[in-house]
């Protein structure tokens, strides 16, 4: 019987790439567009290429900078010559379809270096790749969130644990139903946690046996490289397998090298996926996983 594909997931995530937003108004025009959304697979020099003709067209481009890091990938910011431009192109192009994903644009959050340099204002950045903005902030409240949970956990003070639920309207929304909901969400987080520190060692024991007793060193990604998969492997065989685990997001196979990507939200989920899975098999054999090299 043919396997079924996740739709759901897959409709999912091709409305989010679909969808249009509208620009951020409470951030000051300025020269410099900054643009997210933009399908990460298109190459790099293809990217700047196809960005410089279609914003061309609304003003004299000063640069273009997009780059291909693990946190910078799948977006550009434009630098024009002045803010009607940029005000013009923002207009014009907001959600333009671009190889399946419509563009998000929004006025840049700090000056560029060209422009600052320019203007004397220039200072120099600190070196090497960034977390985006939010998603230092969101780690941060989730860090804080934990934190207070456990403490309260310990010490079995279940009333403090309303201090890190949202109040609306000065009333507390704290109750028993919901204590317990996060003290399960702690403790599915340090299930995931221990998972993926496992499948690290998991990872390198199989890294050094494959070289010899000599490991390389296992970076955790969010991208998992799956190989001995059998004879004649299609994509379904794999998703199929996969798509239950948490975070799940796609599969490529390339059944000529019998490998496989397996792509998921966050390196934990990836983890726990791989010390889930591995040693299972495909159509009777069995599959070896393993954080794919970046």
């Amino acid at each position: 019987m043919a396997t079924v594909l996740p739709t759901s997931t897959k409709a999912a995530k091709q409305a989010l790439y679909t969808q249009r937003v509208e620009a951020d108004e409470s951030i000051p025009p300025n020269q410099t567009l900054y643009i997210k959304n933009l399908n990460d697979r298109v190459k790099l020099d293809v990217l700047k290429g196809d960005l410089q003709d279609l914003f061309s067209k609304y003003g004299t481009i000063l640069d273009i900078v997009a780059m291909s890091s693990f946190w910078r990938k799948g977006q550009a910011w434009i630098i024009y010559n002045d803010i009607e431009s940029a005000k013009k192109a923002m207009e014009e192009l907001q959600g333009h379809m671009y190889h399946g994903h419509a563009m998000h644009i929004n006025f840049a959050l700090e000056k560029s270096d060209l422009i600052s340099k320019a203007d004397g204002t220039f200072k120099e950045r600190e070196k090497g790749p960034k977390k985006p903005r939010a998603i230092k902030e969101r780690e941060e409240k989730q860090r804080l969130l934990f934190k207070e949970m456990q403490r309260d956990f310990i010490t079995g003070n279940l009333d403090g644990m309303a201090h890190a639920i949202p109040h609306q309207d000065g009333v507390s929304q704290f109750n028993p139903e919901t204590a317990k909901a996060l003290a399960a969400a702690q403790a599915r987080a340090a299930e995931l946690a221990l998972a993926s520190k496992r499948a690290i060692q998991s990872a390198k024991g199989a890294n050094a046996q494959r070289r010899g007793g000599f490991s390389a060193p296992v970076i955790p990604n969010r991208t998992l490289f799956v190989e001995s998969l059998p004879e004649g492997v299609t994509t379904n065989d794999v998703i199929s397998l996969f798509c239950r685990m948490p975070g799940y997001i796609e599969a490529r196979v390339i059944p000529a090298r019998k490998v496989a990507f397996v792509d998921f939200d966050n390196d934990m989920n990836s983890g726990y996926a791989m010390q889930t899975l591995q040693g299972q098999t495909i159509n009777g054999t069995m599959i070896s996983i393993s954080y794919a090299k970046h």
